[in-house]
């Protein structure tokens, strides 16, 4: 569907994608403006279109490739690339994707936290598919003997969904633009700190293994 557009310089790729989600980020799937965004850019929207056909498919490109920065970064930045401890290295890379990527941090916020209504299923279903090539590298050694993987999964995606919640509140009512990175960064070790802290529950449980009944 994106042919056109992959064809293109990475340098001409990386402008056009740093500007609609700074504009998406900034106005909202419902507001933002493909006129602002090409004339931004300097090109028609003829041109625009042709590359992404429509708005709902520029917004869904953007899904689809942060999902993939993410998992191929996360990834990137742990040795080796199977068999991680989701638990110890999760909150840390999430804090750093805050901190040196805000727009990124900001956008991926917006699209599973406030996701257009009209494109729920298809946001849902990219983000699903990241979660699934992510997990499928948990290093299980040291589970309870049967446990589901597939729960784990689901309870990691429930907190991560919680702690987005709460930082996607504080900004409630406030304009989601580049210019919250300074307002973001004065919260974000109490966000890290809290999701280590949900995580350590998880990883560990809640009773001593001495005082189960």
């Amino acid at each position: 569907m994106y042919e056109t557009f992959e064809k293109l310089s990475d340098s001409k790729k990386n402008q056009i994608i740093q500007v609609c989600l700074e504009e998406f980020v900034e106005n909202g799937y419902k507001n933002t403006s493909t006129n602002t965004i090409v004339k931004r850019l300097g090109i028609s929207k003829g041109v625009l279109f042709l590359y992404f056909k429509n708005k709902k498919n520029l917004y869904l490109y953007l899904v689809e490739y942060i999902m993939e920065i993410v998992v191929k970064d996360y990834f990137g930045s742990l040795e080796p690339v199977i068999n991680i401890d989701i638990f110890d290295n999760l909150g840390e890379y999430y804090k750093e994707l805050m901190q040196k990527n805000p727009v990124v941090f900001l956008f991926m916020l917006q699209a599973f936290i406030n996701t257009p209504e009209e494109l729920k299923a298809e946001v849902d279903a990219r983000h699903n598919k990241a979660h699934d090539n992510m997990f499928q590298h948990m290093n299980t050694v040291g589970f309870r003997q049967g446990i589901d993987i597939r729960l784990v999964d689901d309870l990691l995606h429930m907190v991560s969904y919680y702690v987005g919640q709460l930082i996607f509140n504080d900004l409630k009512g406030k304009v989601l633009t580049t210019t919250n990175k300074e307002e973001i960064s004065k919260n974000i070790e109490n966000y890290a700190e809290l999701f280590a802290k949900y995580v350590d529950i998880l990883k560990y449980g809640v009773y001593e293994r001495n005082d189960l009944r």
